[in-house]
């Protein structure tokens, strides 16, 4: 799998893009990363969460994103 969601517990605006993407069918597709977990990405994202980020390309997707911006991202 190569698009990651980029999270963290507790946080009200990650619970919102789960939903999105669980309303879009997109639950399978991705895989979530909690930023705590790696110095480097808190660093990094510690206050842009949440965001997607397809490795193939490099792009990234910061909330608030659509479900049209997701396919997009997903599907290229």
């Amino acid at each position: 799998m190569s698009v990651y969601l980029y999270s963290r517990a507790d946080c009200s605006l990650c619970d919102k893009a789960e939903a999105l993407l669980a309303e879009g069918g997109f639950s399978k597709r991705y895989e979530k990363i909690d930023i705590e977990t790696d110095l480097e990405l808190l660093q990094r994202y510690g206050d842009q969460i949440p965001v997607l980020f397809k490795e193939e390309t490099g792009e990234k997707l910061a909330w608030p994103f659509t479900a049209s911006q997701v396919r997009t991202l997903i599907d290229g």
